[in-house]
């Protein structure tokens, strides 16, 4: 009989959290203190009671000169969703995928109880003997390094990590690799208070800690949870890095392998088999398609949201306006009918929303079931409209099963004063005012 533990089982206890009022330098020095690239955050507001802060996040905001002492909740960080510390760990598995980092744990008071990854939940029913003879070569995905000179300096090498698909950066002597920069050394430097106009040589890690090509995942996971990294350096028998493996990446290919197995196993398996199969798709993290709804991910979106920024600034050309949209009661959904239904919805109103846009327009996945769009040369009174034509649009549709969703809107035109973070932070209160207001409704940005 398979004995699945629970997630109080595995759940990490000793959870580095702050307040969402505190300063976002409080939350360097708590993470830089505690060695954490990320820690929770934890507000009052009920539509987003957990949060993750990130040292990318950290990055971003660093580049974009915001101050450190603003608190934390007048920036965007993304919303963590929680699950009882007595769910089995198979559900689990409907919960939590690579797009989803981690889960916040609560006890039977509904408090915050500790924190599950990804990772941990993998590991946890992944039969590692299955997977010695695999190896890192077979999966190599990002061969593609973000590479700086040792001249170089420091605040530019870290301006390179500023979205989410670059979260490290390789230090060359020329043509020969001697070191690296990761997300966890710019925490450091940020709790350091380091002068990062110095050359990167300077604060770098080194030696580079490399893997053989030949490695098996198993030694591959055993490598990376010893020495708890986040990615893994690979190189050929000649010594030369020809890629590097995220954790991500790693563990996406552990879990589409257990699904394999348990195709044939045992009856009391189905269930979980069939988590893993809607989860299991083709992991590419240097793709800028989300592969569940087919349009674009969220860092495509940081990209080309950066680029309409530089756009406005540069030509003093017309402004744009960006839409961030939320399907109401989406957790309901999948509660009551199921994650498949649940991904059915979202895939519907993407094609829906994607079909009543301009070829100009962007329209992305923010994450879970939260969407943003970018409305080039479109004031917010136009934005507006084009927001209010689709929450109707999304209202009148009816899906198999689940019937009628709605959604909630919050509407903004970037402004000659804005920011990157601050036009997202703008338009994301709107969308959860809309949702406070009482939901399927627009609201315009302050």
């Amino acid at each position: 009989m398979l004995n699945i533990p629970t997630v109080k089982d595995i759940a990490q206890k000793n959870v580095i959290r702050i307040d969402a009022t505190e300063s976002i330098a409080c939350a360097v020095e708590l993470m830089y203190r505690e060695n954490h690239r990320n820690i929770i955050v934890v507000s009052q507001n009920v539509n987003h009671r957990f949060g993750l802060l990130t040292a990318n996040d950290l990055i971003r905001l660093r580049v974009n000169q915001v101050d450190f002492s603003n608190p934390i909740d007048s920036v965007k960080y993304d919303k963590v969703f929680s699950i009882s510390e007595d769910t089995p760990l198979d559900d689990v598995l409907e919960e939590v995928s690579h797009e989803i980092e981690c889960l916040c744990v609560t006890d039977q008071n509904d408090k915050l109880a500790g924190v599950v990854f990804y990772a941990d939940i993998i590991s946890s029913i992944d039969p590692h003997r299955l997977l010695e003879k695999r190896t890192i070569s077979e999966i190599i995905l990002n061969q593609h390094l973000k590479k700086a000179q040792l001249s170089d300096s420091a605040i530019s090498v870290i301006g390179l990590m500023d979205h989410l698909l670059n979260d490290c950066v390789m230090v060359f002597d020329t043509d020969k690799p001697v070191g690296i920069i990761t997300t966890k050394d710019v925490i450091r430097l940020f709790g350091e208070a380091q002068d990062l106009n110095q050359p990167v040589s300077k604060f770098m890690s080194q030696p580079i800690q490399t893997i053989p090509y030949d490695t098996s995942i198993k030694d591959a996971l055993n490598f990376i949870q010893r020495k708890q990294f986040k990615r893994l350096i690979v190189e050929d028998r000649d010594g030369f890095v020809v890629g590097q493996i995220t954790q991500g990446e790693l563990i996406n290919r552990v879990y589409s392998r257990w699904s394999e197995i348990l195709r044939n196993n045992d009856k009391q398996l189905k269930e979980m088999n069939r988590a893993l199969q809607v989860r299991a798709t083709k992991f590419e993290e240097m793709s800028v398609i989300d592969h569940l709804t087919g349009i674009y991910n969220r860092a495509k979106f940081e990209v080309e949201l950066q680029k309409e920024i530089d756009r406005v600034k540069r030509y003093g050309s017309e402004t744009f306006s960006v839409l961030f949209f939320d399907v109401d009661h989406f957790k309901q959904v999948n509660d009551n009918y199921g994650h498949a239904a649940g991904d059915y919805v979202l895939q519907e109103i993407c094609q829906t929303v994607s079909k009543r846009m301009r070829l100009t327009d962007i329209v992305a996945r923010w994450g879970g079931e939260e969407f943003v769009a970018i409305l080039p040369s479109t004031n917010q009174d136009k934005a507006k409209v084009v927001a209010e034509k689709l929450r109707e649009t999304i209202f009148n549709m009816t899906f198999d099963e689940v019937g009628h969703v709605t959604c909630s809107f919050g509407v903004g035109e970037f402004r000659q004063d804005d920011t990157f973070h601050s036009v997202i932070l703008r338009v994301d209160k709107a969308m959860y005012q809309a949702k406070a207001n009482g939901r399927n409704r627009v609201e315009l940005a302050e």
